[in-house]
């Protein structure tokens, strides 16, 4: 991705209706506590700046070097905060946390079904994995109904967001990957969004 890609993502982070929803997602979460967040895909770093504010000691990774560096740039006064560059499988397994968390990651990569695999794989036992993507209601017809009355910039990040998923989701795909593990599902942004938690089993052993 190039730097106007970053600064494209870092405006629509910032629309209002985007930054709530997210923060509605963050909030199923209960307060961090000094415990350990891991944000894959980052993008800009929206995610990781709502689960630092709510006490979790984050680190957040993406593959886009200019997405990071406009994370971090964001984040400056946040100590809690860190970023690097790499992808999911290229972190070690001592990359794992309480809460794994991947916001709009799983629609993007090759292969949604062992993305999901190895997310879990980096949860704690005891702890949560927390995935939010458009459901199949997020087009430009849905889109309409739910953006009337709202500020023209919310509405205008709704439509390119409507148009840019068409219908298209991956959440049913991967919903059943974790069985016999089930997951909360909370509708977001009148179900145009899904948050998805799974809760590891504290006593949880690795195959």
């Amino acid at each position: 991705m190039s730097r106007l890609a970053a600064a494209f993502f870092s405006w629509l982070q910032n629309t209002p209706v985007y930054s709530n929803l997210h923060a509605q997602a963050v909030a199923l979460m209960a307060p961090g506590a000094g415990r350990s967040w891991l944000d894959v895909g980052c993008g800009p770093g929206l995610v990781a700046r709502l689960a630092s504010a709510r006490g979790y000691d984050v680190l957040g990774i993406d593959m886009d070097r200019d997405m990071i560096r406009c994370a971090r740039w964001h984040a400056r006064r946040d100590e809690r905060c860190r970023f690097e560059v790499g992808e999911l499988g290229s972190f070690s397994a001592r990359k794992s946390a309480n809460v794994v968390s991947a916001a709009s990651l799983l629609f993007v990569v090759p292969d949604p079904a062992s993305s999901i695999r190895e997310l879990w794989s980096r949860v704690h036992p005891g702890g949560n994995l927390l995935v939010i993507e458009t459901s199949e209601l997020m087009t430009p017809a849905g889109v309409q109904a739910v953006s009337r009355g709202m500020h023209l910039r919310d509405s205008a990040a709704l439509r390119l967001w409507g148009r840019a998923r068409s219908g298209r989701s991956v959440i049913s795909q991967v919903s059943g990957q974790l069985s016999p593990v089930a997951s909360d599902c909370i509708p977001l942004l009148e179900g145009l969004v899904q948050a998805r938690v799974w809760t590891k089993p504290a006593d949880w052993r690795s195959e």
